[in-house]
This record gives structure tokens, C-alpha cells and sequence, in this order.
């Protein structure tokens, strides 16, 4: 939808706006690359589950993006953050605070990324990602966060970011994002996936 009122609102043509090649798609690269600060030429770019382009950049890019969406908060409209050259657009802060508003638009209902937010209200934005990529934001520290579970293993991610976020103070976590039950075909119990240590500091 947004991609689509993107479209509208410049009078670009909605039809093929899932393509890498529309101005939606385009735009959607460039502003990637501004907030991760990997040129666009570097980013590599696939096709997502929803059918449109995806972006591939490096996982300390991520956080990086992140990171600088909790400047939003900290600076005034239309100003730059502190020191890093870094122009944050009146929208970022409307959208900042429409996701700490609503985390039930996130994901919905059961999913974990409106889990961790409604358990910290204002405190955290979660995010999934594709095949592995999970992302968040600590709000009032200002840090983003990004992990990848090299398989791609999904239901790995959930429990690192949050076992990660437990770690660096936002607790407690819900109990279901700390263990999850796996079943076999039969529906059994046969064992469970959880995180064994912690973060490694340097």
C-alpha cells in the first residue's frame, strides 16, 4: 500500500511498481542506501516473498539503519543527528512513532515481533527480515541492532534477537521467545531449540 501511494502521490505509474526497475522500487533503493550508508551500486537486490525487490547489505548496515532511526526521537524535525551529517526526514518521525503506536501492525496478532514490542511498550522495534535477518531498535539507548543465522533458519532468529535484547536490558522477555517446543510430523514433542550463551564482547 505504501509503495503504491508512493507511486500516486509522485504520478509515477502503479502498474509493474513491484519491479526493480520502477521509480517506487528506485526510490526504495536509494533511501536504503542513504540510511545504511552502502552505495547503491553495492547493494544487491532479489525478489522477497512479497513479490517485490529485496535488499541485500551488510548486517552492521543494518543495525546501522536502525540505529539512526532512534535519532528521529533525539533531533528536531527535519534537523541532522548530533554530529553525523545525517539528514532525518520529517516522515521517518511519523513512522517511528506510528510502529511504537501500533505494534500490532508490525506483525499481528502471535508473531513475534508485536510480542517483544507490546511487552516493552516504547521501548523496542522488531523486525524480521528474510531467510535468517532479524532487526531491532532499542529506542531510548539509540541502538540497532541486526542479526542472520547463517541457514537462514527462521524460528533460530526469533530466539536470538531476543535473548540479544534480554541481554542488553529489556527484560523480561515472553517466556514463548526464550524456548521454542519442536514437534515431528506427528505432532510429538522431540526436543526443543533454544540459546546456549551469550554475547561475546570485544
Amino acid at each position: 500500500t505504501g509503495m503504491l501511494a508512493q507511486a500516486k502521490h509522485n504520478g509515477w505509474p502503479t502498474e509493474g511498481y513491484v519491479r526493480p526497475e520502477h521509480p517506487v522500487q528506485q526510490r526504495c533503493l536509494a533511501e536504503v542506501s542513504r540510511w545504511t550508508g552502502v552505495p547503491e551500486k553495492q547493494i544487491g537486490v532479489a525478489v522477497d516473498g512479497c513479490g517485490v525487490a529485496c535488499f541485500a547489505i551488510p548486517v552492521r548496515n543494518m543495525a546501522l539503519a536502525y540505529a539512526r532511526l532512534a535519532g528521529t526521537r533525539k533531533s528536531e524535525l527535519g534537523t541532522r543527528n548530533e554530529g553525523s551529517g545525517f539528514r532525518v526526514p520529517t516522515s521517518a518521525i511519523r513512522v517511528l512513532d506510528a510502529m511504537l503506536r501500533h505494534p500490532e501492525l508490525i506483525a499481528g496478532e502471535g508473531r513475534p515481533c508485536t510480542e517483544m514490542m507490546r511487552a516493552h511498550p516504547n521501548r523496542v522495534i522488531t523486525k524480521i527480515g528474510a531467510d535468517g535477518v532479524y532487526s531491532a531498535l532499542l529506542v531510548q539507548e539509540g541502538l540497532g541492532v541486526s542479526l542472520k543465522i547463517e541457514d537462514g533458519h527462521g524460528p533460530a532468529s526469533i530466539l536470538a534477537i531476543a535473548a540479544i535484547l534480554e541481554e542488553l536490558g529489556l527484560r523480561p522477555m515472553p517466556a514463548a521467545l526464550r524456548e521454542k517446543q519442536m514437534t515431528n510430523s506427528r505432532g510429538e514433542t522431540v526436543g526443543s531449540l533454544r540459546i546456549r550463551g551469550g554475547l561475546t564482547r570485544k
